[in-house]
């Protein structure tokens, strides 16, 4: 919802610092974003709040760099799509895992984690029945925002001690916002 609007101010500021990474596949750094995540996961685990919402936020960065970047090279593929989209999926996973090895709240991590993922899957799925565009999915919990509040608010709320509520609010915005998306396919294929 937040990043649908601001998308239109983000993709100048991203095309223009993409110029300076027009020589790195569009690809590699899909697949870069991964090893920040994996950073980030590693300092969650350590309870190393801030140090891993910035990695965390590096990852998230580089999803958004290499589209940037394989549209001002003219280099966007389908196959880049889809796996921009499976890596999505691996770093929000990862950067869940990492909470869930900081905090031991396990099972609001895996409850969140299944909201994360039902997410997406249910306006892929929807693409199947109904033809869908991005447009009209305005939906609450998107992956930009998502991804505030696993890289920003959560590390905050974790310094103070609001770990568990944090998470407790995550899942239910996460599923929340899955089950609108049900309800928007029910409502279409009536």
């Amino acid at each position: 919802m937040i990043s649908a609007r601001f998308r239109g101010h983000t993709e100048p500021i991203m095309k223009r610092i993409a110029k300076f990474f027009v020589g790195l596949p569009p690809n590699a750094v899909t697949l870069l974003s991964i090893l920040f995540a994996l950073a980030a996961a590693y300092l969650f685990a350590e309870q190393a709040w801030f140090a891993g919402g910035f990695m965390a936020i590096v990852a998230a960065f580089l999803d958004a760099l290499d589209g940037a970047i394989a549209r001002l090279t003219k280099r966007t593929t389908k196959f880049g799509a889809y796996l921009d989209a499976v890596v999505d999926r691996y770093v929000e996973g990862i950067l869940l895992f990492g909470i869930g090895l900081g905090t031991g709240l396990w099972i609001w991590v895996y409850l969140a984690m299944l909201g994360a993922l039902l997410i997406p899957y249910a306006k892929a799925r929807a693409a199947m029945e109904t033809e869908i565009d991005n447009i009209n999915w305005p939906d609450l919990m998107e992956r930009g925002e998502r991804l505030i509040m696993i890289t920003v608010l959560f590390p905050i709320c974790a310094f103070y001690g609001y770990s568990e509520a944090c998470l407790i609010a995550m899942v239910v915005l996460f599923h929340f916002t899955a089950i609108q998306r049900i309800l928007r396919v029910y409502y279409r294929l009536r």
